[in-house]
């Protein structure tokens, strides 16, 4: 099976086409330019240099959050459009299982971790089952001080990747000393390799879904959305 996927939940814009044996093509591009302007020529430019035109891609996937609001909503429409003129099926990855698939068989807790500003992170812990990370329990969305709570309550060397393990790394090594890990620095970015990977993954196991059913995962509301809704309830107190 041949996989194109990409990433546009941050600052990084990724692209990959993937199969079952090898990477085909990888394309990262980490500039103030926006997903809009480059994700459809990095997509063209991969086609040209891979010799692929996108009827010989099996099925697409993406990043489906958590992350940037419209970065993700970029992703999505694009690979929407995809499955709908070809009749092809679509995976959704979320941002954190392919973070923990930039680690490999990491013997302990992998902490996928993502900035969410002031001092709230995003975070999803994973343990290598099966040759692949696994979800322990339910994603977090909390302060980084709760993370840290959690992750004493588990009692395991932590390996942590994402944008989060470098915003907060002096914390975490203060929190866990020895016990604390970090990922390399060209690994904290979300790349569409690792989305790939992990949709192959669910492919195998016949883990489609419909254009429909393929959303945004957000976690929590936008700083507007959040803002108006304090706006309205000191207006109605």
């Amino acid at each position: 099976m041949k996989v194109l996927a990409l990433d546009t939940s941050g600052t990084n814009c990724s692209v990959c086409i993937l199969d079952e044996k090898e990477i085909i093509c990888d394309f990262n591009l980490n500039t103030s330019i926006t997903h809009s302007q480059t994700l459809l020529p990095i997509i063209d430019t991969l086609k040209k240099f891979s010799n692929t035109n996108l009827e010989d891609v099996d099925f697409f996937a993406c990043s489906i959050g958590p992350g940037s609001f419209t970065g993700l909503r970029i992703g999505i429409a694009t690979i929407k459009g995809f499955s709908l003129s070809l009749n092809k099926p679509v995976v959704g990855v979320s941002t954190l299982l392919s973070l923990a698939y930039n680690v490999s068989y990491f013997d302990g807790i992998i902490c996928s971790v993502l900035d969410a500003k002031n001092n709230n992170v995003y975070a999803g812990l994973f343990e290598y089952k099966d040759n692949k990370p696994t979800l322990i329990d339910d994603y977090i969305t909390e302060s980084v001080d709760s993370l840290i709570d959690i992750l004493k309550s588990k009692s395991s060397k932590i390996m942590f990747v994402g944008d989060g393990a470098v915003s907060f790394k002096d914390k975490f090594m203060e929190s866990f000393d020895e016990s604390a890990y970090f990922a390399p620095l060209h690994l904290n970015n979300q790349l569409a390799s690792s989305v790939a990977k992990a949709a192959l993954d669910k492919a195998i196991l016949n883990e489609f879904e419909t254009c429909d059913s393929l959303n945004p995962t957000y976690l929590r509301k936008s700083q507007a959305e959040r803002m108006f809704e304090a706006n309205a309830n000191n207006q109605n107190t």
